[in-house]
């Protein structure tokens, strides 16, 4: 029994203890401090309220956020003591928490702080900054009630307002973006005015972008494929001069004036600026400014000496039908004639789609573009002193590495070779001509392409009733002479032989009519070695089919025999007379059409090879060089060594190559056309058309590609020489 109350007293004395021990403080068997929160939540704007801390004894507080959270008082005596905690904005962009303890003696009280974090504000501010990937922006200091926000235009369409919050969506863009917000307390009868800039995800600090901007009238365009806009302005390569005094405007979110390179000068829009160094090439820094804020938005001046084309389009361009578009070139060198002469600006209404078939798979397209009036009807213009006409080529040029080869094969083919009857119409010409254009669609550089007529009636002067022209586009049996299924007439693509006809079509009101392709392709295909020698001169004209036998032997155009080849009839009612056009030289001069090397010591050019290799040859050059004509290969000797020292010769050529890669470079737009298309050219090469393109590893490198191509000309001129030399005396 003693021994049982031993150990329950012993139990009793321990519990008392342990019960003693957590009571708190030195005051024995008195209530532990303890405090009316446990818990405050603070907005981004910070806070402020008052708990009671009820003590035993003395106290005093501590925290873990002594950075952001201050109290009054900060310690006290024994019983209740109101306190003020007072949470500062949170501008950490986190959110954040800490501990608060109330500390009497050993014994403490704890509460935790919460607060949440937001974009916010405090008017009056006159700047504020946001990341690119948006959220609320919450502004403080305004009542509760009695108060407006008004954005801009451009502000409504990525920002929202609700109650005292701006919603600002998510920056897609490659560049910075601003708006200036106005805020109304109509309490105090107080605006206040903050320019709001948010971020982009590339990382482009560039705020206050200059949206447009134009000099003397003229609205330069912007490339929107670079971080900050680049615009385009042309000035003659022949200039004089390199300064040049114009009216500038512009105008951009929260832009009050510029400055343009290194000087200080305030530039208002409406303003004569001189510009010092407006040469083909020079890049000119056009800074942007706002009173408000120290930060600058920069823009870049880009000067070429080529035309620049902007088109407009209703809807997205296509292959076939032509959507309606607007199209405007600008020319300093005022080469182009319409209703008015000499026009530095031209502009007009116009119906536009892709051009080509295989090309259609490319990233770069080609254009055809026609020029309607008003009203929708045909208008013709005379664009660069190009000709007068309404139907006009952009080519993209997207497979030359040089960008250059189908406009030097044309002028040199210019050079020396003209429809048989140009003395009775000296406007004829049998190939096309063209000039270096940069081009924006919809905003959007393009890069730089060749403006060009094209290969049709008007270019050869042929009669609009008799008159024909074939399109051979395939590699059929028929557009290599060789045989056809016979047409039906019923559609202006005879599908079978892959020819249409390209004149005349429906809009000039007249049928199909394939008949006298078909009996040409009878007298190649079919006519007896006597026949084809005794009747040659009457259905073929002879320099027309000499000068592209030398021609496409020479350039090695092997996409250009049966494909890509024109037929051309006169007046059917006349004559029969064919004469043999030329079309798309892109893929000559030391590559083919898929930008592979050719060798210029290949042999004769039998068609889309070297060598006939079962049907694939083109019938007409075989029988030339089969000798089927009585005295053709001598009259192209003869034709050979006249060309050869005279229009073909090197000195000639080089100087073609060397004035189209001379203005490329010089006027930059090499550089933009590279920066535009690498990226996607890179991975066509590789992977988008499963081999149908190959990527030589020089892209962009007219440098090297013309280096090559003037080699390449020459061995191929020596390896000519060497074959033709042979028909002398046949």
């Amino acid at each position: 029994m003693k021994t049982f109350l031993l150990k329950n007293l012993a139990i009793f004395a321990l519990i008392f203890a342990i019960s003693s021990c957590s009571s708190g403080g030195d005051k024995i068997g008195g209530d532990p401090i303890s405090v009316s929160e446990t818990l405050i939540k603070s907005a981004v704007t910070g806070t402020s309220e008052t708990v009671t801390v009820e003590s035993p004894g003395d106290w005093y507080v501590t925290t873990t956020g002594n950075e952001w959270i201050t109290f009054n008082p900060t310690h006290g005596k024994a019983g209740k003591t109101d306190v003020k905690i007072t949470v500062k904005p949170n501008t950490s962009n986190k959110t954040r928490s800490a501990e608060v303890r109330f500390k009497s003696g050993n014994d403490d009280a704890v509460m935790r702080v919460a607060q949440e974090w937001s974009y916010f504000f405090t008017v009056p501010c006159t700047e504020y900054s946001i990341d690119y990937a948006g959220g609320d922006i919450i502004i403080d200091g305004l009542p509760q009630h009695g108060y407006t926000i008004s954005l801009t235009v451009d502000g409504r369409s990525w920002i929202k307002t609700r109650g005292n919050i701006l919603e600002v969506a998510f920056n897609e863009g490659e560049v910075a973006r601003n708006t200036t917000i106005k805020i109304t307390d109509n309490t105090k009868g107080q605006t206040y005015e903050v320019i709001l800039i948010q971020g982009c995800k590339s990382g482009n600090s560039s705020i206050f972008a200059i949206k447009e901007f134009i000099i003397d009238g003229y609205r330069c365009p912007a490339d929107s494929h670079t971080p900050e806009a680049d615009f385009l302005y042309s000035v003659s390569k022949d200039a004089t001069t390199s300064t040049k005094t114009a009216k500038v405007e512009f105008s951009g979110e929260g832009v009050q004036w510029i400055t343009i390179g290194n000087s200080d000068k305030k530039i208002y829009s409406g303003d004569n600026v001189t510009f010092t160094d407006m040469t083909p090439g020079a890049k000119i820094t056009i800074h942007s400014h706002n009173k408000a804020t120290e930060k600058t938005g920069e823009n870049t001046l880009m000067i070429t000496c080529l035309p620049i084309v902007t088109i407009y389009t209703s809807a997205e361009i296509v292959n076939e039908p032509k959507v309606d578009c607007n199209i405007a070139i600008f020319d300093p060198e005022a080469r182009t004639d319409a209703e008015e002469k000499n026009l530095v600006y031209f502009e007009s209404k116009a119906g536009i789609e892709f051009r080509g078939a295989g090309a259609l798979r490319y990233p770069k397209k080609a254009y055809n573009f026609k020029l309607y009036d008003s009203a929708g009807n045909k208008r013709e213009a005379e664009l660069l002193n190009i000709r007068n006409d309404n139907s006009w080529i952009l080519d993209a040029m997207y497979l030359d590495m040089a960008r250059m080869r189908n406009r030097v094969c044309f002028d040199l083919w210019n050079t020396f070779n003209k429809p048989y009857y140009v003395d009775e119409k000296p406007k004829a010409m049998s190939g096309t001509r063209g000039h270096y254009v940069e081009v924006f669609i919809n905003d959007k550089y393009m890069g730089f392409f060749i403006l060009s007529d094209r290969i049709d009636r008007k270019q050869y002067q042929i009669e609009t009733q008799g008159g024909f022209i074939y399109k051979a586009k395939g590699w059929t049996q028929a557009c290599y002479l060789q045989g056809y299924t016979a047409p039906g007439n019923d559609d202006y693509y005879w599908n079978s032989a892959e020819i249409e006809q390209d004149y005349p079509d429906a809009d000039d009101g007249q049928r199909p009519n394939f008949n006298h392709m078909a009996s040409f392709i009878d007298f190649v295909s079919k006519s007896s070695k006597a026949d084809f020698s005794a009747q040659f001169a009457d259905r073929i004209a002879e320099n027309s089919v000499i000068d592209t036998f030398i021609f496409l032997n020479l350039t090695l155009g092997y996409d250009n025999a049966g494909r890509n080849t024109f037929w051309i009839f006169r007046n059917v009612n006349e004559s029969q007379k064919v004469m043999h056009g030329l079309w798309d030289l892109d893929g000559t001069l030391g590559r083919d059409w898929n930008r592979v090397y050719t060798s210029a010591s290949n042999g004769w050019f039998w068609g889309s090879s070297n060598n006939p290799e079962g049907n694939n040859y083109f019938k007409l050059f075989k029988r030339i060089m089969d000798g089927d004509v009585e005295g053709l290969q001598q009259k192209i000797y003869n034709r050979w060594v006249e060309l050869k020292n005279n229009q073909l010769k090197p000195e000639n050529f080089d100087a073609l190559v060397d004035y189209y890669s001379e203005l490329q470079i010089a006027s930059g737009a090499r550089d933009r056309e590279v920066r535009r298309w690498r990226e996607e050219e890179t991975k066509d090469a590789s992977q988008g058309t499963d081999g149908w393109v190959h990527y030589s590893g020089n892209y962009g490198n007219v440098e090297s590609e013309v280096q090559y191509m003037k080699k390449w000309y020459r061995d191929r001129m020596n390896k000519l020489n060497q074959m033709i030399s042979t028909y002398n005396g046949k």
